[in-house]
């Protein structure tokens, strides 16, 4: 039996908004014969409560210092503290013969820490003790810290943040792997016409020229500036219908909120919140343009679902964003600092319906295949060999 010892980035139940197959394509993904490569795996989750169970896959929850690590995160996050702090050390070392219990209970035969930060720490700390190989996730630019160098293969999204885990942290570049996010092309993530997606959008959002972006309401997805510029598309474009999707703290959705009523925007921009993932397709389908000037990226795993649903996209001109959207071939890159470039990307492909039909559909689908879920699998699985 071949066994994954895994250390998620998010509670085992938050991923009970995504279908089984989605969420193994991560944790227990197919090998080029569709056969999972994993016997078994569990995950190693101190967000969890209490142990849990979805998919197969049990979740053994650990920490009687929960609120600690919790606030760690928070204070990391809003950027009170650097994630270069190796503070998680000192939480986890306070429960080692409890974490160091479990791993060797379940004897994993290779580790997987799907963070560059607490679970990379947390990962080599069991790998270290088991003497099993550690593979170290990396997928925010913003978030990585000294804890790769402790990774016997470190997977990276983009060719962006490899060049980062080689230059500032010291990563021999042999032990790296450029993997990107997979996407589900043929059966998620393709177009839908006005009658299938309708029923998730609403009739009150039909019949209107559409903007959509997707993404947490946190700075770097620089939503402020879409803002400004959507004002000034709607006094070129009139008429105009802007959807955002994503989570938000209630200081943020409130700041939002205020600048969206400032500018005017109270009837043409709206905050939906998250929503399942199967209806995302269904938005982006609905969506004539998507637009966001994200000020950095993993890898934009947004914009490539737009792309495969055939909406052209606007967004940075920076990597690994414009080594996606290839400027007048599927969409535009824009200065992110520029409310007035991009609101003239966004109204150049709102004005004109046959540069939108050139630049999305079968171009926008094909230049994201690469991406496809299937093909990223078995990346992944060649990996793991």
């Amino acid at each position: 039996m071949t066994k994954l010892l895994a250390i998620p980035n998010d509670p085992t139940g938050a991923y009970e908004r995504i279908n089984k197959d989605d969420f193994l394509s991560e944790f227990n993904p197919r090998d080029s014969n569709k056969n999972r490569y994993f016997d078994e795996v569990r995950f190693l989750n101190w967000k969890d409560e209490k142990d849990e169970e979805y998919s197969g896959i049990r979740s053994h929850s650990f920490l009687d210092d929960k609120k600690g690590a919790q606030d760690l995160i928070k204070k990391m996050s809003s950027g009170n503290i650097p994630f270069s702090s190796p503070l998680f050390k000192d939480i986890f070392a306070r429960e080692k013969d409890r974490i160091l219990e479990i791993s060797k209970g379940f004897n994993p035969d290779i580790i997987r820490a799907f963070n560059s930060h607490f679970a990379a720490e947390l990962g080599y700390m069991v790998a270290k003790e088991l003497d099993v190989p550690l593979v170290v996730s990396a997928h925010d630019p913003s978030r990585l810290t000294d804890a790769v160098k402790y990774a016997d293969s470190l997977v990276c999204i983009s060719d962006d943040l490899a060049t980062r885990a080689v230059g500032r942290h010291g990563v021999n570049p042999e032990k790296i792997s450029v993997i990107p996010d997979g996407i589900d092309t043929e059966r998620l993530f393709y177009p839908r016409n006005t009658e299938e997606y309708s029923s998730v959008v609403g009739e009150d959002l039909l019949d209107f020229l559409s903007v959509l972006s997707v993404g947490r309401v946190v700075p770097s997805k620089n939503i402020e500036t879409l803002l400004k510029a959507l004002a000034k598309v709607k006094g070129e474009v009139p008429g105009i219908k802007h959807v955002h999707l994503g989570n938000g703290s209630p200081e943020a959705m409130g700041r939002i909120e205020e600048l969206k009523d400032s500018l005017g925007l109270g009837e043409t921009s709206y905050f939906m919140g998250g929503i399942q993932k199967d209806e995302l397709p269904h938005y982006y389908s609905w969506a004539d343009v998507y637009a966001l000037p994200t000020l950095w990226e993993g890898l934009g795993r947004a914009q490539i679902e737009a792309l495969s649903c055939g909406t052209p996209v606007v967004t940075t001109d920076d990597t690994p964003m414009n080594t996606i959207v290839r400027d007048g071939f599927n969409g535009f890159v824009v200065d992110p600092k520029d409310p007035h470039m991009l609101a003239n990307r966004i109204a150049k492909l709102l004005g004109n319906e046959k540069l939108r039909k050139q630049m999305g559909g079968d171009r926008a689908r094909k230049s994201v295949k690469k991406y496809d879920i299937g093909r990223v699998m078995e990346m992944n699985c060649e990996n793991y060999d």
